[in-house]
Formats: C-alpha cells, structure tokens, sequence
C-alpha cells in the first residue's frame, strides 16, 4: 500500500527558527499551500484481491479438565500447527460458544463432531484416533451443560470429577467430598486457608471421619461415573465422506443444502472457515 501528495512544498527553515523564539499560540484556519482534497490511497492489485480465504483466526486453548487437556495435549504431539488450530477453533466455534439460539448450537455441534472425525481420520492413527474422538464426546457433553446466569448473563458448564495426572483411578478429591457431605467443615478449613491458620489438622481430621462413612463413598463414586450432559445419538452429516477435505467440505455443503437445517449459511461458513483452517501455513499456536 503506497499513500501519496498531491502537493509538494519546500521547508523554510527562517521561518522554523523564528518560530521556536516567540511564545507558542494556536493558530487556527487552512494551508492555503495544502490541498487534502486530492489525497490519495494507492492499494496494489495483489491487496485488492485478498479473499477471507487468506484470513485464518487463531482459537483459544481449551482446558476442560485436567484430564481433557492432557489428552488433547498427548494426540496433538507432532501435528501439524493447522491441525492444531482446526481442532481447537472446532471447539471455540461449534462445542464452547456464545452462541444463545439452541438450535443453532444443536446444528453446530453436529457439524463440530464430524469435523473432528475428519482430522480423526485423516492426521490420527488407529489408537490416537479413538482417545482423540473420546475426548472430543468429553468437550460436547461438558457443552450441553450450559446454563446462564438471569442476573450476570455469565455462562457455566458442569464438569466431570477430576484427578491430578497420574493418580489411581479410585482417587477421590477430599475437598470435593468434604464440600457434599459436611460442608460446615468445609467453611471451617477455607476460613482456616484463608486466615492462615492450622488447615491441615482440619483436613486430616475430616479424612479419619470420611474413611468410616462407606456410604459417602459409594454415592461419590456413582456420582463420578455419571455421564456428564448427553451424546448426540444422531448426526446428519455422519454420511460425509473424510477421504479428502474437497470431497468432505463438498458433501457437507451438499447436505446442507438438501436438509432443513435452520442455520444454513452460518454452517456453510462455519466448514469453509475449518477449510481454510487446515489449508493455511499461516496458522500458529
């Protein structure tokens, strides 16, 4: 891009001089000498012809839990940047949105999970591409979980227990277990954290009382292994082929266009937009 004058005039250096000698004052009026009216703006033809095609978004990282991001972060060692920033803007655009219509989200998530099918199927082998669509089934249960404050209009999603990397599978958070069922000692330790106070005994007090209540963990553990949310048990695009992201972007396109989907052009943009994801250098995590 070049920007040019039309005017061309001399600097009278006398004039800066003397300037700089008398009081400053604000004068106000025209440059006769200057001339804005024939400003102009050259853009090059190259510039004129840039599409959204050459446009690509950078998406947040999503966390979850502790236990998705580990996952995420273990299938997506090696990938390719594109692939990366495919897999997270499908989270951001079509999983966890600000989108409000229920609808419209509905049809984004379907369209959400045959695109990480895509790259399942395309970037994965046998064994990352199963853990990959897991986690994937995680993300869109978390999303059907969300509720809206009336008040604040701050958006919440539920999530599953978690566990620190590494810990047995019958590892129970002692802090969420205190919190359900005596929460009183629960106030009574954050108070204690807060103030400085001895919290520990507090903690291991509450530990000695939890191992004799076997009911507390039982219902704990049914808890746990509750589905979070729900699964889509249907999805319409589900017939796309995955063999290349033309035939993919070509079949999706042509099943929205043949099913009564209410938010047509908003998908037709939202698979454009993961085309233009995975074809472009330019992304970067």
């Amino acid at each position: 891009m070049k920007i040019y004058n039309s005017t061309h005039y001399d600097v009278n250096l006398k004039t800066i001089s003397k300037q700089h000698q008398e009081k400053p004052s604000l004068v106000t009026g025209t440059i006769p000498e200057l001339s804005h009216d024939t400003d102009t703006v050259v853009i090059s033809p190259s510039a004129r012809q840039l599409a959204s095609t050459d446009i690509v978004n950078k998406s947040a990282i999503y966390f979850g839990t502790v236990q998705i991001n580990d996952s995420l972060n273990r299938v997506l060692i090696g990938q390719p940047t594109e692939v990366k920033e495919a897999v997270y803007g499908i989270i951001q655009s079509n999983f966890i949105t600000d989108v409000t219509d229920e609808e419209e989200r509905a049809e984004l998530l379907e369209l959400g999970l045959i695109q990480a099918k895509y790259i399942a199927d395309n970037y994965m082998k046998d064994d990352e591409a199963t853990e990959f669509m897991n986690t994937i089934r995680q993300i869109e249960a978390i999303s059907k979980t969300r509720t809206v404050d009336p008040n604040t209009k701050e958006i919440h999603y539920e999530t599953p227990p978690q566990r620190p990397i590494g810990a047995p599978d019958d590892y129970i958070d002692i802090n969420d277990l205190m919190k359900k069922y005596d929460p009183k000692t629960f106030d009574k330790l954050q108070e204690a954290i807060v103030n400085g106070e001895d919290w520990s005994s507090i903690l291991l007090s509450f530990a000695k009382n939890a191992s004799t209540h076997k009911d507390w963990i039982k219902d704990y553990r049914e808890e746990e292994s509750k589905q979070i949310g729900h699964i889509t048990s249907e999805n319409r695009f589900s017939n796309a082929s995955t063999a290349s992201i033309t035939e993919f972007v070509k079949d999706i396109k042509d099943i929205i266009s043949n099913v009564a989907f209410k938010y047509s052009e908003f998908l037709t943009d939202n698979i454009e937009a993961f085309m233009r994801t995975l074809e472009s250098p330019k992304s970067i995590l």
